[in-house]
């Protein structure tokens, strides 16, 4: 399972350290850190290896600088960072304050596999509601449940996803036509918005559905739209 967690895709894993060390960093009381157990000082280090990980990447993806030194040097960064990550990973995934977002975050349940229905016949009703929690860089955290959900975040039953509708601008606006907007389908409840650091500072207009994908004219009605300062 802890091997599971961060890829050694480079990409992916320069990507995972960016947004767990944003996460962390994040300034709220008590911190991220903090709740689940981390210490100030692990929580520095992950930031030095944030560090070490963004400088080398930086000459591994450029192909005039990708020499095999550089390849062998980042391929060992990932690993090094894998093996100081994994036993910090083994102490959060134990925390009593886990919550979903951290999973999410961390890479360390995820959601359960959904499986929605085979065959449908009947337009989608039900309105999905939202709960968006900033990470930083330009990442959000997007929570959906249905109107009567008492456990964890989940698919509605009738739906096979849920789609996301949004735009991006400098001041809050309404996304009133969101079936023409920039649109994303997930197929988790919980799921991260890359939204990219040049956004930082702007507002995501946004609005959610339940999706049905095999058939969009039977997907259900966006709820209302709303802004959020991206992080």
């Amino acid at each position: 399972m802890s091997n599971s967690r961060i890829s050694t895709v480079v990409d992916v894993a320069v990507q995972y350290a960016d947004r767990t060390d944003n996460y962390l960093r994040i300034v709220i009381d008590p911190t991220h850190g903090a709740r689940l157990g981390v210490t100030d000082v692990e929580v520095g280090d992950w930031h030095i290896w944030r560090g070490k990980l963004d400088d080398c990447f930086v000459d591994w993806s450029d192909d005039t600088k990708k020499t095999k030194p550089v390849n062998a040097k980042m391929v060992k960064l990932v690993h090094d960072f894998r093996e100081f990550a994994n036993p910090v990973l083994n102490r959060i995934a134990a925390s009593g304050n886990l919550n979903e977002t951290d999973e999410v975050v961390f890479n360390l349940v995820g959601d359960s596999n959904h499986a929605g229905p085979s065959h449908k016949t009947d337009k989608i009703i039900e309105k999905c509601f939202s709960k968006m929690i900033p990470i930083g860089g330009g990442e959000i955290a997007n929570h959906l449940r249905t109107g009567s959900s008492t456990g964890r975040d989940h698919i509605f039953d009738g739906a096979d996803g849920a789609e996301i509708s949004y735009t991006i601008t400098d001041e809050p606006t309404v996304n009133s036509d969101p079936m023409n907007a920039t649109r994303r389908t997930y197929t988790k409840a919980v799921f991260i918005q890359e939204l990219g650091a040049p956004n930082k500072g702007k507002y995501m207009n946004y609005c959610h559905r339940w999706a049905w994908t095999i058939n969009d004219k039977l997907s259900g009605p966006f709820n209302d739209s709303q802004s959020m300062l991206i992080p």
